[in-house]
């Protein structure tokens, strides 16, 4: 019992914490309506790092600059979720390392504390599967990027990706890409297809017809279920597009509580 409750000593604390820098945001905010993100009008997809960031050895930029919007290293809370960003490799859609060797998965602290909550409950009832992040928050000038480099028609890219005038959640920090890890194999589970796959097989309101037709198994399905009942579990909503794609609130509402990540 004494485990447990050192368990959940630190995550209270933490969530007062979040709750008080919330509360600050919404005093920040309480007359606010505006909705519309403006459109930025400057390329900042060669940014470099600040001149006060912190020299000597090898220190990607975007620690700094996460830090700097106050975003919370998500290793430090709970150091069994799994991390694996696909963007500081080439192990994604564009083949190309976008985050300059980052390691640790950032976000806000309300988005750190749920998506812990999510681990904890998916090692309550599977103690050797582990979340695996795949994608934390992401600045503007990377979403930029993506986009113009994601070679579809304008309408087809819509599905999948944020345009850069309208900004995507993971660049307010309230978003996370993630799937499960079979610690014993050390093999992702199956969820029928891979991350970033641009198809129908990824969506949500597909599941059931390619169940059917076989297009996805049974056992991709229920891996799905399982990732969407741990992570809604903890206060985090799917979209329909994306299976391994999950965030705390709406857009409107990312933009009156959080900072754009530049």
């Amino acid at each position: 019992m004494k485990i447990y409750k050192a368990y959940f000593i630190f995550p209270l604390l933490f969530q007062i914490a979040c709750d008080y820098h919330s509360k600050e945001n919404e005093k920040k905010i309480k007359h606010k309506t505006v909705y519309v993100l403006p459109i930025l009008e400057h390329d900042t997809a060669n940014i470099v790092k600040r001149p006060d960031a912190p020299q000597g050895k090898h220190f990607p930029y975007l620690e700094y600059l996460f830090s700097s919007y106050d975003l919370v290293n998500i290793a430090r809370l709970d150091s069994t979720i799994q991390i694996e960003l696909r963007y500081a490799g080439i192990n994604n859609f564009l083949g190309r390392n976008l985050y300059d060797g980052l390691k640790n998965a950032y976000f806000n602290c309300e988005t750190a504390l749920k998506i812990c909550n999510a681990q904890y409950f998916l090692k309550d009832t599977m103690p050797n599967y582990s979340l695996l992040i795949l994608d934390a928050a992401r600045p503007w000038h990377i979403q930029k990027v993506m986009w113009d480099s994601l070679k579809m028609k304008p309408e087809i890219k819509y599905s999948y990706l944020s345009p850069p005038n309208e900004a995507s959640l993971h660049n307010y920090g309230c978003a996370v890409d993630v799937t499960i890890l079979d610690l014993q194999t050390g093999k992702e589970l199956d969820m029928g297809t891979g991350f970033d796959h641009f198809g129908k097989l990824s969506q949500l309101i597909y599941e059931e017809e390619f169940l059917k037709t076989g297009e996805l198994s049974q056992q991709a399905y229920n891996n799905r279920k399982l990732l969407r009942s741990v992570m809604q579990k903890a206060k985090l909503k799917p979209i329909n597009s994306e299976w391994w794609h999950f965030s705390i609130c709406t857009k409107p509402e990312a933009v009156m509580r959080f900072k754009l990540i530049r």
